[in-house]
């Protein structure tokens, strides 16, 4: 997202004083949704400096004020839950991350911007690191190229399609041309598609006892933490109305000098 958050002084905004600088994590609220096995992403969610929060329904007035949300995909069915109201969240500036279980011919066409990969069922153990992605190393800790591998199920899948512009690759099978995990930019916001079932190796996961769990959790704990990823936008800090409007025109529409003055002065005679 292209913002002027570096030359502003938000304080004179009140509740956007918290909003980010470009290329700076900032703390947001992540929600989570599903459960496979029980995995927690609670403390993933917290160690990556974010506030966690249990979302019941895919709908715009449960995903408004998320910086991120963590969606649980167990057997398929992956439609069913990216709706026109998680792809519009996304649209306005909020991080998706996927875990799903059931990777086939139907992903692509669910995931928003629908990205024309391919995806098959083909369970692995073995996951490789795409060098120089900025989530290896984080408050997660460290990964390497072993942290992912052995599990029952490192993966469930894979896409072997080349990558279109703007979709980066995060994770691999051995194989370096069967890719497990992707990442890419829609619009304000961003989305990590994750062929994987992570939930079963988080704390209170089916298997949280596995060698890889320390992985899983170390992965997602800088996924979410990844400046590049997570951002908080006017709208997802659940700016409505008037104030949306006028917020946007202050940080996000590219405004400077005196009109951006004028803009928070305006601000500051309606609001404070």
């Amino acid at each position: 997202m292209k913002t002027q958050f570096a030359t502003l002084t938000l304080a004179v905004l009140g509740g956007l004083g918290a909003m980010v600088v470009p290329g700076v994590s900032q703390a947001g609220n992540v929600g989570t949704y599903g459960s496979c096995f029980g995995g927690s992403k609670s403390q993933a969610i917290t160690a990556a400096g974010h506030t966690p929060v249990a979302v019941a329904a895919l709908d715009a007035a449960s995903l408004n004020g998320l910086s991120g949300l963590i969606l649980e995909s167990c057997g398929g069915y992956l439609s069913s839950k990216i709706n026109a109201d998680v792809t519009s969240a996304v649209n306005n500036g909020m991080l998706l991350v996927i875990d799903d279980w059931g990777p086939d011919g139907s992903t692509s066409a669910a995931l928003p911007g629908t990205p024309a990969l391919t995806w098959v069922y083909a369970p692995g153990s073995q996951i490789d690191l795409v060098a120089g992605m900025p989530f290896i190393t984080g408050p997660g800790g460290t990964l390497t190229n072993t942290s992912l591998d052995g599990g029952n199920s490192s993966n469930h899948g894979y896409t072997t399609s080349p990558m279109p512009a703007g979709i980066q690759r995060l994770l691999t099978t051995s194989d370096p041309s069967q890719t497990v995990a992707v990442g890419y930019a829609f619009g304000n916001g961003h989305v990590v598609y994750n062929a994987m079932p992570l939930d079963a190796y988080l704390p209170g996961g089916w298997i949280s006892g596995s060698p890889i769990a320390p992985g899983v959790l170390t992965y997602l704990t800088n996924i979410l933490a990844n400046s590049n990823m997570i951002t908080t936008t006017c709208a997802s800090s659940g700016y409505t109305g008037t104030q949306l409007l006028w917020c946007q025109k202050i940080c996000e529409s590219g405004l400077t000098g005196k009109e951006l003055d004028v803009w928070l002065q305006r601000w500051i005679r309606q609001f404070r």
